[in-house]
C-alpha cells in the first residue's frame, strides 16, 4: 500500500522536529554576546554567552536554563542566534518560550506563526508545545525545591524526585488502579471525575462529584498560596485520589478492605500516604460543612506530604495546620466554632499544653482528653501564623528538610517547646484571636 501524502508530510514534520531537537541537544557555539538579566527567582545572570542549546545557554556566568528566565529575555537572546526565516527554528524558539514561566502566550504565538509559514510543521509544533509545557512545570518544581533550605548533613532526608510528564501519567494510572482495586473489594463501580489536581471516585451524581473536585482544587490553591508556590504547580505524584461514599458503612468497608484500618468513631475521612501517592477516603455525612471541612483537613495532609519531602511536622502542627486550612477555606466551616472553645476551656482550666506539644503521637499522650490536642494544635498554629506568618512558613521548610522542630522553632521564633507552651497558655487565658 502506498502511504497517503498527508501521512508522509506528518512523518516528515515529526522527523524534522526530532532532528532539530536532537541537533539542539548539544551546545551550539555562537558569536559571543553580553547577557545581563534576572532569573525569575530574582538572582542575577551577567556575562558573555558563548553557546546555547534547546534548554538554555552557557558562558562566562556558567549555565542558565531558558525556563529560569523571563520569556522576553529568552526571546531577545534566541533571536540573536536563530534564523527565524526557517519554520523549524521558529518551532524551536516557541518551545523555549513555552518553557519560561510567563511564556505561554509568546510561545503559542511563535508556534502558530511557524505553522502559518509551513503547514507541514503542525505535528512538530504540537510536540514542541508539549515539551515546552513540561519543561516549564519541571522548572517550577525545581524552584520550589531550591526555595527549601538544604537537607541537613546526615539527616537522610531526600526530596521527592521531579517526575517527567510520562512518569506522572504512569503514576496517575497506578493511583487509579489502586483506587479501583479498593472499590472492587466492596463491589463498587464508580466512574472517576478528574479535576485539575484530583481524581474523584464518588457514588454521587456526576454534577456533585464535579463540584467536589472543584472545591478540592480550591483547597489545594489555598495551601499553595500560603506557601507561595508557583501558580498552577501540581505537587501530587500524578494527581491526588479522593474516594467518597454516600453512606458510612461503605466508607468503613473500603477503609478496612483497602487499607487494613477501621476508622475511629466519628471519623468522617482519612488520608493515606502510600509512598509518593495520596488517597483520601471519606463518606458524605449529612452535615455538608462538617463533610467539607473534614475533606479539606485530610487533603491538606496529602498536600503537606508532597511538599518538598515526606518529612512530617510534629503532630500538633500537622493536625493544627490541617484544621487551620479547613477553618479558613470556606466561610461556613465549623472548625473554628468547634476547636476554639474546646482549646480555650482546656487552657483556662489550668491544664498544661506542653505534653501535647512534645507528643510524638505514639506515646499515649496524643490526642489528650476529648481529643483536645487537635484544638490546642489549631490554636497554636493560629497564633503562630496570625502573629508571624512568614516565620511559620520558614519554620515548616526547615522541619521538612530534617531540622528538629524545636531547633527550627528557636531559629524562627526565638523560643522552645517549654516557652511556646507557656506563651500559648498566657495568651489564651486572656485573649481570643478571631478569624
Amino acid at each position: 500500500m502506498t502511504p497517503r501524502p498527508s501521512i508522509c508530510r506528518g512523518l516528515a514534520a515529526i522527523l524534522t522536529c526530532a532532528l532539530c531537537v536532537a541537533a539542539w541537544a548539544d551546545i551550539t557555539p555562537c558569536t559571543p554576546f553580553n547577557l545581563r538579566v534576572k532569573r525569575v527567582d530574582g538572582t542575577l545572570v551577567s556575562g558573555t554567552v558563548s553557546g546555547f542549546d534547546g534548554e538554555g545557554c552557557e558562558g562566562s556566568f556558567g549555565r542558565v536554563d531558558w525556563a529560569d528566565l523571563p520569556a522576553a529575555e529568552v526571546n531577545r537572546a534566541l533571536r540573536r542566534v536563530l534564523d527565524l526565516g526557517k519554520a523549524e527554528q521558529m518551532v524551536l524558539l516557541g518551545r523555549a518560550l513555552l518553557s519560561a514561566e510567563d511564556g505561554q502566550n509568546m510561545g503559542d504565538s511563535m508556534l502558530r506563526q511557524a505553522v502559518k509559514r509551513d503547514a507541514s510543521m503542525q505535528d512538530a509544533a504540537d510536540a514542541a508545545r508539549a515539551q515546552g509545557v513540561e519543561l516549564r512545570r519541571m522548572a517550577a518544581e525545581r524552584r520550589v525545591r531550591s526555595a527549601l533550605p538544604q537537607a541537613r548533613e546526615g539527616s537522610g532526608v531526600r526530596p521527592w524526585p521531579i517526575a517527567t510528564d510520562a512518569a506522572r501519567a504512569e503514576a496517575l494510572a497506578e493511583s487509579k488502579a489502586e483506587a479501583e482495586k479498593a472499590l472492587h473489594a466492596v463491589n463498587a463501580r464508580w466512574t472517576p471525575v478528574e479535576s485539575e489536581y484530583w481524581v474523584v471516585y464518588a457514588d454521587l451524581t456526576r454534577g456533585d462529584a464535579q463540584e467536589l473536585g472543584r472545591r478540592m482544587d480550591n483547597m489545594y490553591r489555598k495551601v499553595a498560596e500560603m506557601f507561595a508556590l508557583p501558580k498552577g504547580l501540581n505537587l501530587f505524584h500524578g494527581k491526588g485520589v479522593c474516594i467518597v461514599s454516600a453512606d458510612e458503612n461503605r466508607y468503613r468497608a473500603i477503609e478496612q478492605a483497602a487499607f487494613g484500618m477501621m476508622p475511629p468513631p466519628g471519623a468522617v475521612g482519612l488520608c493515606h500516604m502510600i509512598g509518593p501517592r495520596v488517597i483520601v477516603n471519606a463518606w458524605r455525612s449529612p452535615n455538608d460543612d462538617e463533610f467539607m471541612s473534614t475533606l479539606v483537613h485530610e487533603a491538606t495532609h496529602g498536600v503537606m506530604h508532597r511538599y518538598g519531602t515526606p518529612v512530617k511536622l510534629p503532630i500538633w502542627a500537622e493536625e493544627g495546620y490541617a484544621e487551620f486550612v479547613a477553618a479558613r477555606s470556606f466561610d461556613t466551616s465549623p472548625v473554628d466554632a468547634g476547636r476554639r472553645p474546646h482549646g480555650l476551656a482546656f487552657v483556662r482550666a489550668g491544664e498544661s499544653t506542653l505534653p501535647l506539644l512534645r507528643s510524638d503521637g505514639r506515646d499515649g499522650v496524643w490526642p489528650g482528653p476529648g481529643a483536645v490536642g487537635y484544638s490546642i494544635g489549631y490554636l497554636t498554629v493560629c497564633m503562630m501564623i496570625d502573629q508571624k506568618g512568614a516565620a511559620f512558613g520558614e519554620w515548616v521548610k526547615d522541619v521538612k528538610t530534617g531540622m528538629p522542630w524545636e531547633e527550627a522553632l528557636r531559629r524562627h521564633f526565638g523560643t522552645d517547646a517549654v516557652r511556646l507552651a507557656q506563651t500559648i497558655e498566657d495568651w489564651y487565658r486572656v485573649n481570643d484571636l478571631s478569624r
